[in-house]
């Protein structure tokens, strides 16, 4: 047979006998997955509930093991099975689409076949479909097991299913092997930084298994699941979304969107160090408590195997160690921290690495769920972004070259906002309200933001009172309260709206100099959505009510919290942990607080902290699907001018176990 008809020799074969065995285990697990259903819920369900894996898990026999829970094994198997039937599936109908398509009748009415068209010496076009040369092609150089990918994205067609069945064959005889060719990583590393490219071929190197082969670090993790509603997806697959999400930012698709991200990426001198440390980041999952040093001991054993450059090896690893650093600052610390930024500074040492991590920790956060990415996350992290780069440029002065005084901040904000506003004495106000603003507020608001919140000062300062609910073009509801301030006031505020079923995502409280708190909360539905009208303004008149006085805001929400859905119970459990940070802030201790988020969780911290006497003088809420990750700086509440950081062990205790007990009081009722 001429080396040109292999692809024919594959027209009207049956499907391999892997695939069919492979789809057969795949169609049973999940005929016993489904009957389990059904006879665990009493009825036909096949809904794959948390509540209902876990009783499948139980029932088909799965067990806890030390770094794997039983529902995650479950979940696993089943979305390998649903794998397996979609290959098989794609398969069938690939082989179907080639022997149905057209072809010119040729003399005594037969079909004669179509020739190939030759792309290389390994590679040709038949049928609209890239395929191989011969049987051999793979086995001769199997870097072309990845290089058939980028031909093919290349010339804007699949890769044939006979050419994908020879791959797989190929990738099982290999083994351990292709782990070890460099040739294939080169191919690969080659694909991760093509100019234009935004990934197309890396889904189905991955579902093939060379991704895998070629990384068995992310082998041991294919369809590995994490029991929570914060990690929608597999860790193998959102590892693979997130490098698609790079090369597209780099490949200039997303930026519209994103553009000074855009910029940055394609800026970048040595986009390999970047796009590996993205595809290391969470590979140490499953290893230990600590995925990312495992991660980074993971980039040592490969920069091994493979040769890396020395220094490219240690900016990859130094980036999977700090990969969850800026997404940490940036929603759970005081960006107006000076030592703060300073510190983190001095551990990324260069623009470069910096650069790196912001474009990673952004690829990394937008990829763990359609809805993780907000508009507030955004300005966080590009505000910590562009205060650490201004202080590196800044290098060994004594003052950072960002460290403009406040008052010409405050100026500046004050010129940007003036003519957005078209009463005159509202115009008239501009410069008495910038003055009272706090320094982490001028760093962060937008002129149009300002403009609005200058209104609702005018009238707080008048009435005692001002709020808006305001649904932007894109994001979450953002609801702005504003009120003469006073101890306990965060308490009386998320009393209000857990009162009346509104969920707060995020916060920022803010106090300014003239005693005006201005607090802003992203906020929804528990369904997701902005407040209803009704549901807000019976929140409206109870925070007038608590603010009179006429009102206990502790005894409003337990009169009328409702108890949690039976979605919210049959989520996964969420450990409390309430931790004292006495380190990163001068002024203040930081009380992080990791929990299961519940209606009126921050009510019930931040009221326990006021009867405790605590102030808080920053809050930084956080909601990561079921679980809250909130940060409180506080003092002791003796006065504005006498507070003070709690240093005293025993009021480090005191306010833990108060903030302890409010959460588990609060589980108890819900």
């Amino acid at each position: 047979m001429a080396a040109g008809a292999a692809p024919q020799a594959g027209q009207g074969r049956p499907a391999p006998a892997r695939e069919v065995k492979e789809a057969r285990a795949a169609r049973d697990l999940l005929w016993r997955l489904r009957n389990e259903l059904h006879y665990a819920t009493g009825r036909r369900d096949d809904r794959l509930t948390f509540d209902n894996q876990r009783r499948a898990a139980t029932a088909l026999g799965y067990r806890d093991s030390p770094t794997e829970l039983a529902i995650e094994q479950l979940m696993r198997e089943t979305y390998i099975a649903l794998q397996e039937i979609a290959r098989a599936s794609d398969a069938l109908i690939d082989r179907c689409a080639v022997e149905d398509a057209p072809r010119p009748a040729g003399i005594f009415g037969r079909r004669p076949p179509i020739p190939p068209k030759p792309i290389d010496n390994a590679f040709q076009l038949w049928q609209g479909r890239v395929t191989v040369h011969d049987r051999e092609v793979f086995a001769r150089r199997p870097a072309d097991l990845v290089r058939i990918f980028a031909v093919a994205e290349t010339y804007g067609a699949p890769v044939y299913s006979y050419a994908r069945d020879l791959l797989v064959q190929e990738v099982q005889r290999l083994g351990p092997g292709l782990a070890t060719d460099r040739d294939a990583h080169f191919e690969f590393w080659q694909y991760l930084v093509r100019e234009g490219s935004e990934g197309q071929a890396l889904a189905p190197l991955h579902e093939l298994g060379i991704l895998g082969a070629l990384f068995p670090e992310v082998g041991r993790l294919r369809a590995r699941a994490q029991h929570s509603l914060y990690h929608v997806y597999t860790v193998d697959t959102h590892t693979v979304f997130a490098l698609q999400r790079l090369m597209r930012l780099r490949a200039g698709a997303l930026s519209d969107a994103e553009p000074e991200l855009t910029r940055i990426a394609r800026a970048q001198q040595r986009p390999l160090v970047l796009m590996l440390g993205l595809l290391f980041h969470d590979l140490g999952k499953g290893l230990g408590p600590d995925h990312s040093a495992r991660g980074a001991e993971l980039v040592r054993g490969y920069a091994q195997r493979i040769a890396m450059d020395p220094g490219d090896a240690a900016d990859v690893e130094w980036l999977v160690l700090a990969h969850l650093k800026m997404s940490h600052l940036s929603q759970r610390r005081d960006l107006e921290d000076m030592a703060l930024i300073e510190s983190f500074a001095r551990e990324l040492r260069t623009v470069e690495r910096l650069e790196m991590l912001y474009l990673l920790t952004y690829t990394d956060m937008a990829s763990v769920s359609p809805e993780n990415w907000t508009d507030w996350k955004s300005r966080l992290l590009r505000l910590l972004y562009e205060k650490a780069h201004a202080t590196l440029l800044a290098e060994e002065l004594d003052q950072p070259a960002h460290a403009e005084s406040l008052e010409l901040r405050r100026e500046r904000l004050g010129r940007a906002i003036e003519p957005l506003l078209e009463e005159p004495a509202a115009r008239k106000a501009v410069g008495e309200f910038a003055r009272a603003l706090p320094e982490r507020y001028v760093s962060t608001a937008r002129p149009n933001d300002a403009a609005r919140h200058l209104k609702l000062w005018l009238v707080a300062r008048r009435t005692g009172f001002a709020a808006e609910l305001r649904q932007p073009e894109s994001g979450e509801a953002e609801l702005t309260l504003v009120a003469p301030d006073r101890a306990g006031l965060l308490a009386l505020f998320s009393a209000a709206l857990a009162a009346n079923g509104i969920d707060i995502l995020a916060a920022e409280v803010n106090s300014l100099e003239d005693g005006i708190a201005l607090d802003q909360f992203i906020v929804r539905e528990p369904g997701g959505g902005t407040p209803a009208a009704g549901r807000w303004e019976a929140a409206h008149a109870d925070l007038l009510r608590l603010l009179s006085g006429a009102e206990d805001s502790h005894r409003l929400v337990q009169r009328r919290l409702r108890r949690a859905s039976w979605a919210a119970s049959a989520a996964p459990a969420v450990d409390t942990k309430v931790r004292v940070d006495n380190l990163s802030s001068e002024d203040c201790t930081i009380l992080d607080v990791f929990t299961q988020d519940r209606p009126g969780l921050l009510h019930a911290i931040a009221d326990a902290l006021h009867r405790a006497g605590a102030s808080i003088e920053v809050a930084r809420i956080a909601t990561e699907g079921n679980r809250a990750t909130d940060a409180f700086y506080l003092r002791e509440a003796a006065g504005r001018a006498g507070a003070r950081k709690i240093a005293s062990d025993h009021r480090l205790s005191e306010l833990q176990a108060a903030v302890a007990t409010a959460i588990a009081e609060l589980a108890g009722r819900s």
